[in-house]
C-alpha cells in the first residue's frame, strides 16, 4: 500500500501485507462532533501530515447523532471525494454493543454490522476488521470460522480482536494455528503511560494493559493498537497535583487517571519534554513506541493543533532507559 507523503515513519503491521503510520487516527467524533465539513479538514491534515491508519467502529457514534454510523459515512464520502480509498488503511469494528443485547457474536450479528460497514465506507473489502467485545461463552473455533469466511469471501483482508482477554487471544491464536490459518494480527486494549483507577472506570468489560499481555505481545509480535492512548489529555498541560486537592470535584480524567503514580510520571514526562524540547503529550505517546514489539497508538484528537501535535510523535523515538525513567523513576 503506497505511503502518503508526509514525514511519519511507516512501519508493517506483522502477519499482514498493511503498512501503516505510526500514529492511527481514532474517528469516533467525525461526522458528529465534528461536522462533515471539519471532518473532511482534519482528515486531510492527517494525510498531508504522513498519516495513512483510520480506526472506527460501525457504531460510532450512534451515541451523539440521529444518523446510526456516522463516523463509517463520513470517512466513506471523504475517501470517495478524495479518490484516495488504496492508499489508506481502515480498520473499523464490528460485533457492536448495542441497547438491546451487548454481546452481539453471533454468525448473522457479525456479519450485518459487516455488510453495513462495507455500505457506509462505500469500499468492497476492509483492511483491517476488529471484533468491538468479546463474548466469552461463545467458543472461540465458532467467532474463527466467521471471520475466516468473511476473509475468503474477500470482504475482509486481515481480522484483529478489541477488548479480548489474553487467555482468549492465545485460544484463538492456537486454534488457528492448528487449522494453519491466520489468526488475529493486532489487539486493541486499553492502554497509556497513565496507569487508570480500574475500580472508577464505569465499562467492566474494557481491557487494560498489564505486564504478562505486554510479555506476550513481545513473544509474539503481536501489533498492539491501543485505545486512550494519550489517557483523555492528562500529559497535555491541563492536570497538576492541584487539582487532584481536597474538595476538588474530579472530572471524567480525574476519576479514571488521578493517582500518585501517574502525577509522578507527569512530572518525569515533563522533564524529558523540556530535554528533548518536544511538547509532553509527544513524549507520553512515543512512551509507547518504545516496546519490544510493534505499537500503533490510537489519538483522538478534534482540532489541527491536537492532531499537529499527536503527529509530531510518530517520529520521536525514546531510548529504552528514557522509557523505563517515564514509568519508574528509575535510571538503570
Amino acid at each position: 500500500m503506497p505511503k502518503e507523503a508526509g514525514a511519519l515513519k511507516y512501519a508493517a503491521i506483522p502477519y499482514t501485507d498493511l503498512v501503516a503510520s505510526p500514529i492511527c487516527l481514532g474517528t469516533s467524533p467525525i461526522g458528529s462532533r465534528l461536522k462533515e465539513e471539519e471532518s473532511f479538514r482534519l482528515l486531510d491534515l492527517f494525510v498531508e501530515l504522513g498519516g495513512n491508519f483510520l480506526d472506527s467502529s460501525h457504531n460510532y457514534a450512534d451515541w451523539a447523532c440521529e444518523v446510526k454510523s456516522i463516523s463509517e459515512k463520513t470517512i466513506g464520502k471523504w475517501m470517495k471525494a478524495r479518490g484516495n480509498r488504496s492508499r489508506i488503511i481502515v480498520g473499523t469494528k464490528g460485533a457492536c454493543p448495542s441497547g438491546e443485547r451487548f454481546f452481539r457474536l453471533t454468525r448473522d450479528e457479525i456479519m450485518h454490522d459487516l455488510h453495513g460497514s462495507l455500505q457506509n465506507l462505500q469500499t468492497d473489502c476492509i483492511d483491517l476488521y476488529w471484533l468491538h467485545r468479546d463474548d466469552p461463552t461463545v467458543p472461540v473455533e465458532q467467532i474463527l470460522e466467521i471471520l475466516l469466511d468473511a476473509a475468503d469471501a474477500g470482504k475482509i483482508r486481515h481480522f484483529a480482536c478489541s477488548n479480548w482477554s489474553l487467555p482468549r487471544i492465545r485460544e484463538a491464536q492456537s486454534i488457528a494455528a492448528e487449522k494453519g490459518k491466520p489468526g488475529f494480527c493486532a489487539s486493541q486494549i486499553m492502554w497509556s503511560l497513565a496507569q487508570p483507577n480500574t475500580d472508577n472506570m464505569s465499562d467492566k468489560t474494557i481491557v487494560v494493559m498489564d505486564e504478562e499481555t505486554k510479555r506476550y505481545h513481545a513473544e509474539a509480535g503481536m501489533a498492539q493498537v491501543p485505545f486512550s492512548s494519550q489517557a483523555g489529555g492528562f500529559f497535555g498541560g491541563r492536570y497538576n497535583r492541584e487539582d487532584a486537592g481536597e474538595g476538588r470535584k474530579p472530572t471524567s480524567v480525574g476519576k479514571v487517571y488521578f493517582n500518585e503514580t501517574n502525577f509522578g510520571r507527569l512530572d518525569r514526562v515533563r522533564e524529558v519534554a523540556s530535554r528533548l524540547n518536544a511538547s509532553p503529550s509527544e513524549v507520553a505517546l512515543a512512551y509507547l513506541f518504545a516496546q519490544p514489539f510493534p505499537v500503533f497508538p490510537i489519538i483522538g484528537s478534534h482540532t489541527p493543533e491536537q492532531l499537529t501535535d499527536s503527529c509530531k510523535a510518530g517520529d520521536l523515538r525514546l531510548d529504552e532507559r528514557t522509557a523505563l525513567y517515564l514509568e519508574t523513576g528509575r535510571l538503570e
